[in-house]
Order: structure tokens, then C-alpha cells, then sequence
């Protein structure tokens, strides 16, 4: 462990220094950026502090995370997450493995040495990039959680329409054959009214499933999403019915990725098979319009929403088995962490519960 504060290791950093436009404006040079890296998403989280990180060489940003602080009063120890980052390849350049280590050593040397946190970081998932970065993590003594499920599907959006059509599975090739014929129209756009239509199918679904989880709220800032840099702006698809939309995805490129962000559909649309017909305009919309090879379709979710996104996957995409890393050298923030899973894990089991009812 104590490799990873070597003395001559002297990280620049700045911390909690950047206005929110300029984090964004930074963000979009990289070619490894997520929504929860924005100043956004970590503004609407319940129950944490956000904190960013920039490491630099110079007056050269090699990369940087935004930090979820839990803490817990009067022990002043607690949890500092990174999710799906830090980012750190610039769009253009080459890969160098010694800047995410760098990254890495950075976060340590700042959460887990001067703040005394729990470090956990749960790398972006990436077909290509993912299993480099877990290795990484592993070299400088942040370890693998066996425990953590964070398994993503991903669709390869540079298929031909027939390569594409073969991948997908025969049930899922079947469903969107039968929506096809329903005469969907679909529109894809980023207007006011699009977010509104979107949001509006969002909250009836909510309602009628009784869902209720962590991040359930979070289309309410697609407002915010479609304003950031044209690299990072979020679109809306919308799939209509004799003029009524049925049914939604919010989908994006950040970097070298594709994005379903989220999806909405009403009681109808199961009928008319909307969500097949709409994630398969979105698929073609991404192979005209993006140099995306790779669309993250999110995790496997529940075992109607892990078939759906396992079909749509298909032959030719990608099934990767991620985890989250994690390290501390303090005794006391590891115990603090302890506890906090505890009740994280009630919280769970309890929305479990209240799904089934």
C-alpha cells in the first residue's frame, strides 16, 4: 500500500476550484466522459457532497473525477465514490496508461490521505477501455469488489441494417418485425416540447409501476443535458401513435460512447411494441450520425428489462462483468463504510419489497 505515496510523487491538483461551465467545458475534450461526471447529475444526488478533482502536469489537465462525499457526523469519516470515471484520455491523443494512474494516485492522495475517506471508484464501462483500467486499478493496490454487480450490455451501433437485423435475437427480431407494422412515427430532437413529451410519458410510468429508487428522479434535469457542449448534449426519441406519444428514450455520444440514458413508455406501447421500433431508430440514428462503435445500454435491471437489453445486444455486442475498486488505510473510515452498506442494503431490500407488493 504504501507504494502509492512514494515521496517523490507530488500530485497537482486542483480541488473544488472549478466553476460548473468550466468543468463541462473540460469534460468535453475527453473521450471517456459520463453524465455522472457533470456537475449535474452529482447536483442532484440526495444525502452527499460533491467534490471535483483536476490532476495536471503543468498547466496541462491530464484528467479528473467528480467525487459523491458520505460522511458521517462527529467521526468525520465516510465514503468518497467516483462513479464511471475519473476521465482521462483526451480526445485525439494517444493512450498513456501513466495518466490514469496518475489520476488514481491523485484521488488517493487527496480522499483517502489529507480527507481519511473510504475510496471506492467504479471505472466507466467500456468494451475496449474497461478491462485496461481494471488492471490498472489493481497495480496501484485498489482492489476488486466481488460483491459489486455492475454488469453492462452494450450493442454494436456500426452494423449494416441486415448485420444488425441478424445479430438481434429471434424473439427480438420478431417483436420489432410486429412494431414495424403498427405505423409508428418517430421523431428524434432536443425542443422543449420533445423534453416535455418525454417527461411527461416518464412520470405516468413511474406512477402506474410504483417505482421507487435512487436516481427515479433524474430525468428532471434533461433540461440541463441538452445544454452542454454539442459533444455531451442529450437528444430525445420519441415514438407517436395516430399523434400520441407512446413511448421515449433519452439517449446520447459522450466521447467515444452511446448512451440509452432513459426510457418511458405508456400502456400502449407495450401493445404496439413501441419500445422495440423506437431503440432500433435510435441504433440506426447513432450509425448515421455518431463515430460510436458502442451503445451502453445500462445495467441488466430486472429480468424483463435484462432479456430486452440481452436481445437487443444480440450476437455482435458486448456483455461486460464490471465492478467497483476500492481502497482505505484508515481503520476507522473502513468500519464507517462497513455500516453504511448495512443500511444501504436495507434500503434496498425495503424498495424491493414495495415493488412486489
Amino acid at each position: 500500500m504504501m507504494a502509492l505515496f512514494e515521496a517523490d510523487f507530488d500530485p497537482q491538483t486542483i480541488v473544488d476550484g472549478i466553476p460548473d461551465g468550466e468543468w463541462h467545458s473540460i469534460m468535453s475534450q475527453f473521450s471517456d466522459v459520463h453524465y455522472e461526471q457533470t456537475a449535474i447529475y452529482t447536483a442532484a444526488k440526495v444525502g452527499e457532497r460533491s467534490s471535483h478533482i483536476l490532476v495536471q502536469n503543468g498547466s496541462e489537465i491530464l484528467g479528473g473525477a467528480r467525487v459523491g462525499l458520505f460522511t458521517v457526523p462527529v467521526l468525520n469519516r465516510g465514503l468518497a465514490l467516483v462513479r464511471f470515471g475519473p476521465f482521462w484520455r483526451r480526445s485525439g491523443a494517444e493512450i498513456d496508461r501513466e495518466i490514469y494512474q496518475k489520476a488514481i494516485r491523485g484521488l488517493i492522495e487527496e480522499y483517502c490521505g489529507r480527507q481519511k475517506f473510504y475510496l471506492i471508484v467504479r471505472p466507466r464501462p467500456h468494451p475496449d477501455f474497461y478491462p485496461m483500467e481494471a488492471a490498472l486499478l489493481e497495480e496501484v493496490g485498489v482492489h476488486g469488489s466481488q460483491s459489486s454487480k455492475l454488469d453492462h450490455y452494450f450493442v454494436n451501433v456500426a452494423l449494416s441494417d441486415e448485420e444488425q437485423k441478424k445479430s438481434l435475437d429471434q424473439k427480438w427480431r420478431y417483436n420489432l418485425k410486429r412494431g414495424l407494422s403498427n405505423g409508428l412515427e418517430i421523431s428524434i430532437g432536443d425542443s422543449a416540447s420533445d423534453i416535455s413529451a418525454f417527461q411527461k410519458i416518464y412520470s405516468e410510468m413511474v406512477q402506474r409501476k410504483h417505482l421507487n429508487y435512487p436516481g427515479v428522479d433524474l430525468p428532471n434535469v434533461i433540461p440541463d443535458l441538452v445544454q452542454l457542449p454539442a459533444q455531451m448534449k442529450m437528444r430525445i426519441a420519441l415514438a407517436y401513435h395516430k399523434g400520441e406519444p407512446v413511448a421515449g428514450v433519452a439517449f446520447s455520444v459522450l466521447g467515444d460512447l452511446a448512451y440509452y440514458v432513459f426510457g418511458a413508455t405508456n400502456e400502449r406501447a407495450t401493445e404496439l411494441q413501441a419500445g422495440y421500433v423506437l431503440q432500433w431508430h435510435v441504433i440506426n440514428w447513432l450509425r448515421d450520425n455518431s463515430e460510436a462503435q458502442w451503445c451502453d445500454l445500462g445495467g441488466t435491471g430486472d429480468p424483463g428489462i435484462q432479456q430486452f437489453k440481452k436481445g437487443l445486444a444480440g450476437k455482435h455486442g458486448a456483455f461486460l462483468a464490471a465492478q467497483e475498486f476500492h481502497y482505505s488505510p484508515d481503520l476507522t473510515a473502513t468500519m464507517v463504510v462497513k455500516g453504511l452498506f448495512a443500511l444501504r442494503d436495507a434500503r434496498n431490500s425495503i424498495q424491493r419489497w414495495q415493488r412486489e407488493r
